[in-house]
Formats: structure tokens, C-alpha cells, sequence
């Protein structure tokens, strides 16, 4: 059930300056601007591969996955009361949150179903990871100017200000996905994850791992905030959680490797492109470029190239023939493409030496935790036709 809440924005103790977190265990190398710690490229490690263990409960079935919208929609008292969402016209963030939703159990078949279990409406600013925060006046001023205070938005802040750390532990929220206008600075995916440098590689890319100043040490688990700006179109709200799927896979499977051109895992190559081999075939790509593509954001190209884009399907069997794909297959534009190259994650049962066939669990389950599914049975009865139908012989 969605329950809708307006909550003022807490503007009292702020909290203390951030400070350098310790170095988590197996984490290697320097702590980057992300929260992660990254090695540098070509630099021997310390980490090993843990053992894989198949669970069949975690590979299959639906999982349900709570989250809760966050809306930063401060009242503007000085034009007239209406919301910063109102006055610079921008579309319905719950709106929007609720195709997120769908899209998500599309691609997945149904693996990852998120339930919108409450929506906070903030009047007021996010608190920066510097202490500062905007007020209206200070925001619409830099809104005039389009010149912002740097810092991004504390995530700490955040969930600490808005009872969310320990809601999340009490009820098993596992995501927040934050809506906001230019300024806010939240990232597009933000994520803590739990013992990820014992359970994945270390990466030379601090892009793959972000997890900012989330608690994750207080909530136990891992916790995804997604970022999402409500004056743009749904397009980039799927895109953002496209760069989720894509640094988790780099993880999971290309131990924090992410080079197409060498093949060397399912991932690098799923996201194989022609446009690095011309003349032989594209696998699916990436978020920014099709198999078509020959720039990013290229969704539009009406070039047609052969790819074994459908062979996904059959995963870990890509053996068969590629047909010509071009923006056919997803009508052209960003959405439609976000959406298709969703679908073509693998998600059926069983494992490989890779790990689970069902890559939503890196995505979405990361701990193999999250609980089924309760749908309530339908009522059961006898068909009940209308009046009126024909006479039929036998009946």
C-alpha cells in the first residue's frame, strides 16, 4: 500500500563534519571521491575469489523488495506557496517512480519486484556533505545564475533525518530513490554494499562502487539510494539504474574489469560492440552505446549490424546465428533502448563458474535475503456468464 506523508524538513542538529572512514576490511588502495576504495590500473592484489555456493531460493522466484520515494519539494512562500515542483513545472516524481517499478519487473520477469511502501514529501533542502544546505532564496539564486554549491548531498543526512536508517532495519526497506531539481548533487545510484571488497575484485574505476557516506555499517546490509531529477524526462530515470545494473555486473563478474575487447567474462561480453571490432558482430552494449551504436547516446542510428543480442536469452549457450539489429528494436530512443537492454539480462536458474545464470540477484538481492512475493490467492468460483450469449449445443 502506497501512503503518502508531507514531512517537514528537520533543520536541527546537524551532524558532525564527515570524517575519513576507516579502511573497510580487504578494501585496497586509495579512497576516491565515491567512498570507494580503488587500486591502481594494472596493480597486483591481495583478494581472492570466494567460493561460489548455488542457492536455488535466492536464483529463483519473486522477490520483494521495499522502497521508499524520498521528494525534495520545498514550498516556495515567496511565489505564492506553490512547490519548487510546480513552479519550474517539472514532471510527477511518483509517477515516475511507479514505471521505474514496472520496468524493472518487466526485464526481470517478475525476479524483482519492488513495492513503493511509503512516499515523504520534504519541504526543504538536503543537508550537503559539508554541512551546507540551500534555502529558497539562496537556491533560486544559484538556480538564476546556474551556479552551484559544489558539494554533493549527504546520504547520512538523508536517511538519518528522515528516520530512515532505523525504519530500515524495523520494516526491511532495502532502497530509497530520491527525487530532486540541479543543485541537490545526489549521484544517479548510489550503493553500500555489504563485505563487497571480500566479495568482489578490486577496480582501477571508482564509477563501479558508490557508496558515499551511506551508514551501511548501521543498516547491516546491503542499500542502494538511487538519485533521480524530476525536470527531466523518464528516459534518464531508467538510464541511471542502467549504470547500476552495469558497475554491478562489472563486479560480479569481471571481478572489477570492465574491457570488452578482451572477452574474458559474461559481462565484457554482453557489452561487446562492433563499433570496436567493425565488421564482426555486436553482443548487446551498453548504456550509453547500442550495438548499432558508433557514439554514446547514439539510440537513434538507423545502421543495421548483425548481433547476437538474442542468444542472452539462452544464457550461458550463446552459440547460433546474429541477426541485423539496428533502433528497430527499441523504436529509436533512450527509453525504449534502457528498457531493451534491461530485458536481455540473463535471469533463468542454475549457475555457471560465473556465478548465478540470474544476474537481477547481483543487481537487486545482492545478499540473497530479500523475502518472496506474498500474492494473495484469488478467489476461487465457477464461470458466470453473462446473458445473452448464443444457445450452444451440449451446454
Amino acid at each position: 500500500m502506497h501512503v503518502s506523508r508531507i514531512v517537514p524538513a528537520a533543520f536541527g542538529v546537524l551532524l558532525a563534519a564527515q570524517e575519513t572512514p576507516p579502511r573497510p576490511p580487504g578494501a585496497e588502495g586509495r579512497l576516491a571521491h565515491t567512498g570507494a576504495f580503488v587500486i591502481g590500473r594494472g596493480q597486483p592484489t591481495q583478494w581472492q575469489k570466494p567460493a561460489f555456493a548455488y542457492d536455488a531460493k535466492v536464483a529463483t522466484g519473486s522477490k520483494h523488495a521495499k522502497v521508499v520515494v524520498v521528494i525534495y519539494d520545498p514550498i516556495l512562500e515567496a511565489h505564492g506557496g506553490v512547490r519548487l515542483t510546480q513552479h519550474v513545472k517539472a514532471a510527477d516524481p511518483l509517477h515516475y517512480s511507479r514505471i521505474l517499478v514496472d520496468v524493472i519487473r518487466q526485464a526481470s520477469w517478475g525476479y524483482l519486484d519492488y513495492e513503493i511502501v511509503d512516499v515523504l514529501t520534504i519541504d526543504g533542502y538536503p543537508r550537503k556533505i559539508d554541512g551546507f544546505r540551500y534555502d529558497d532564496d539562496t537556491y533560486l539564486a544559484a538556480r538564476a545564475k546556474n551556479d552551484w554549491q559544489p558539494a554533493p548531498s549527504s546520504y547520512r543526512s538523508i536517511l538519518a533525518e528522515n528516520d530512515l536508517i532505523e525504519r530500515s532495519k524495523k520494516e526491511g526497506i532495502t532502497e530509497v530513490w530520491l527525487w530532486g531539481a540541479p543543485g541537490f548533487h545526489f549521484d544517479e545510484f548510489a550503493g553500500f554494499v555489504k563485505d563487497r571488497y571480500q566479495r568482489f575484485g578490486p577496480t582501477d574505476n571508482e564509477w563501479l562502487y558508490r557508496p558515499y557516506d551511506i551508514p551501511g555499517d548501521e543498516l547491516g546490509r546491503t542499500f542502494w539510494i538511487m538519485g533521480f531529477n524530476y525536470e527531466v524526462g523518464p528516459d534518464n530515470m531508467v538510464h541511471s539504474y542502467t549504470h547500476r545494473v552495469e558497475s554491478q555486473c562489472a563486479l560480479a563478474f569481471g571481478d572489477g574489469i570492465w574491457d570488452p575487447k578482451t572477452l574474458r567474462d559474461p559481462w565484457n561480453a554482453f557489452t561487446l560492440l562492433e563499433m570496436d571490432f567493425p565488421g564482426f558482430p555486436s553482443m548487446v552494449g551498453n548504456c550509453h552505446v547500442p550495438p548499432n551504436g558508433q557514439s554514446g547516446y547514439d539510440y537513434g542510428n538507423a545502421r543495421a549490424v548483425p548481433s547476437f543480442a538474442d542468444q542472452w536469452a539462452r544464457y550461458p549457450d550463446l552459440r547460433g546465428t546474429p541477426r541485423p539489429v539496428s533502433k528497430e528494436d527499441w523504436g529509436g530512443t533512450q527509453f525504449g533502448y534502457q528498457k531493451w537492454i534491461l530485458e536481455r539480462l540473463p535471469k533463468g536458474p542454475g549457475y555457471t563458474a560465473h556465478g548465478y545464470a540470474n544476474w537481477w540477484v547481483y543487481i537487486g538481492n545482492v545478499d540473497g535475503d530479500l523475502p518472496e512475493l506474498a500474492v494473495p490467492a484469488p478467489a476461487g468460483g465457477p464461470l458466470m456468464l453473462p446473458e445473452g450469449l448464443p444457445a450452444v449445443a451440449g451446454k
